[in-house]
């Protein structure tokens, strides 16, 4: 990915506590705005599961997971589409209000084209299943020309990211693995502010933040059964995006002060993945 006018193009995946706290969105607002001076730009994609979960609890809907994927039958799509696009609002709000010429993008609008998803790993033994997560979908192929129009022309697009089939019907979409697709399509790194530290690993019995992993490594902590719960979509995200052509994949706590800027200018937190 060759951008003549930055050094480097970074997309930020904010997880969903992050979106919860007024005082993590001011410091990436800050912190975008200090290192685009530094010749790097953003792209921000952002979920919004605890949100859709609230929503749908006061909209009498009851939530369903499946292997960790929302049960999504029309009414909740319907709520999915509406508390995207308020959260969108509300992240571009936050960084217009801090000088930055935030893009509202929604994934739907041409940028994702997804496929239903038909099949999900059972969390219980890792054996493919076949499931009807209702529109549930997978990015079979990202449009990466709109964020790139949005980069060159200066602006910092924030990302929505549902999609929609070849016949225009919207589905919703696993956040940090659509996350990971963007990333590989425009970026040279992908960064992914959560609540935890990194990815947690034993060494001499002491469990300790890993500093950088291979996927090679990563997939043998997964198999050991090191790598679990909420922690695997996240890693499973960057080695997507690492596989789709960014150069490193980060996971850091968002709640850290300033996150983007202790990763970016020092490396000094969270855990690096590369190939």
């Amino acid at each position: 990915m060759s951008h003549p006018k930055f050094l480097k193009v970074i997309t930020v995946k904010l997880g969903g506590s992050t979106i919860d706290s007024e005082e993590v969105l001011h410091q990436l607002a800050e912190d975008i705005g200090y290192l685009s001076e530094q010749q790097l730009t953003f792209v921000v994609v952002h979920g919004a599961g605890k949100e859709i979960s609230r929503e749908m609890e006061s909209s009498g809907i009851r939530p369903v997971k499946i292997a960790g994927l929302r049960v999504t039958d029309n009414a909740t799509m319907t709520v999915v589409e509406r508390v995207m696009n308020l959260v969108n609002d509300r992240i571009c709000s936050i960084l217009q209000g801090h000088g930055l010429p935030a893009e509202k993008v929604l994934g739907v609008d041409g940028l994702l084209l997804c496929k239903k998803l038909t099949s999900v790993k059972d969390d219980e033994n890792g054996i493919e299943r076949e499931v009807d997560l209702g529109r549930v979908g997978f990015v079979e192929r990202v449009f990466p020309e709109i964020l790139e129009n949005l980069l060159n022309d200066g602006k910092n697009p924030v990302v929505a990211p549902y999609g929609c089939d070849a016949e225009g019907l919207s589905f919703n979409i696993n956040a940090d693995t659509a996350a990971g697709s963007i990333a590989g399509a425009c970026s040279d790194e992908f960064i992914l502010l959560t609540d935890v530290d990194g990815v947690v690993i034993s060494t001499s019995g002491k469990p300790q933040i890993a500093k950088s992993l291979t996927v090679s490594e990563v997939k043998k902590l997964i198999e050991a059964g090191i790598i679990q719960g909420g922690m695997l979509p996240k890693v499973e995200a960057c080695i997507h995006a690492l596989d789709s052509g960014v150069k490193v994949a980060r996971i850091v706590n968002g709640f850290a002060d300033h996150p983007l800027r202790a990763t970016v200018l020092q490396a000094a937190i969270g855990t690096r993945i590369i190939v």
